[in-house]
């Protein structure tokens, strides 16, 4: 009881509540008052996660072309976007959108001065059978993979988040009353709570090595396993204590 004298001894309010969303989310946020002097303040944090099966593919290709003239460099990508354009539009259950089209001269060593291109393609999909099968198509008409990865929608996410915050939240409190029946004290009201937004890292982006034009046979679908992937909502709170 020593440490719980000494924090008796701070200067506070009475207790209030804060909820504050992670930025992004419509934070609202009420500011916390200090609690009553006979009150101390115990600070917890608790995450609940859950393995959520990722649901979303996206491809990203591109369409290149190196020449001395860059007037048949831009000409060829612009053929190849509209071929490949056109295709992908013909499949339903596919988004695409078109990425950063960029042209340079090089001067290679001891060879004369050319001109490189390129323009991106991002191919997003649930239907991975179908996305899988219209890179395979798009690899056969010259464009490149520059990487493929599978995800996990917002929907996804946002199907297990009250019940990941219900968790967080019970044993949040739980925690709570455990600490403060060892400590010989009891709660007293929740000072302040953070709810977290909920959370999924990153896919992890699978490189692909680029597949020279002049290869001996036409290249294979690829293929690709979706995974799960761990969803997460952190809860944090002070909770006022009082002496029982």
């Amino acid at each position: 009881m020593a440490i719980f004298g000494r924090l008796l001894q701070r200067a506070a309010v009475a207790a209030a509540v804060t909820f504050a969303v992670l930025p992004g989310a419509g934070a609202q946020t009420l500011p916390p008052r200090p609690a009553p002097s006979d009150q101390s303040v115990l600070h917890l944090s608790e995450t609940a996660q859950r393995d959520v099966p990722r649901d979303l593919l996206r491809a990203t290709l591109a369409a290149e072309s190196t020449n001395v003239d860059a007037g048949k460099v831009q000409a060829e990508i612009n053929q190849r976007m509209t071929a490949a354009l056109a295709r992908i539009k013909q499949v339903a259950g596919i988004s695409v959108e078109t990425g950063g089209y960029n042209v340079y001269r090089e001067t290679p060593d001891k060879q004369p001065p050319r001109w490189h291109g390129s323009e991106t393609l991002i191919l997003t999909s649930k239907e991975f059978g179908a996305l899988l099968t219209m890179t395979g198509a798009l690899q056969q008409q010259g464009l490149v993979i520059q990487s493929l990865a599978p995800d996990l929608s917002r929907e996804a996410r946002q199907s297990v988040e009250d019940s990941l915050t219900d968790e967080a939240l019970t044993r949040l409190r739980q925690r709570a009353e455990r600490i403060a029946a060892s400590a010989g004290v009891k709660l007293h009201g929740i000072h302040t709570l953070s709810v977290g937004n909920v959370n999924a890292p990153p896919p992890i982006i699978q490189p692909f090595m680029r597949v020279m034009a002049a290869a001996a046979a036409p290249a294979p679908p690829p293929v690709a396993e979706p995974g799960n992937a761990t969803v997460s909502v952190t809860v944090s709170a002070e909770f006022a204590l009082a002496p029982p």
